[in-house]
């Protein structure tokens, strides 16, 4: 998939598991918040290693 396709994704992904994130967190259930917030720094580090190359 070109840059084009993958932005998108990785930007609705950051932005889900960050709602996620901050709705389990904020109920205080960091067990479920935890791997959301694993997903968003994945999702970053993979749009700026998709970024930096294009």
């Amino acid at each position: 998939m070109n840059e084009r396709r993958l932005r998108p994704a990785y930007l609705a992904s950051v932005g889900i598991s960050a709602y996620a994130f901050w709705y389990f967190a904020s109920l205080g259930d960091y067990l479920y918040a935890s791997p959301f917030a694993l997903v968003v720094v994945f999702s970053i580090a993979r749009l700026r290693v998709l970024t930096v190359d294009s």
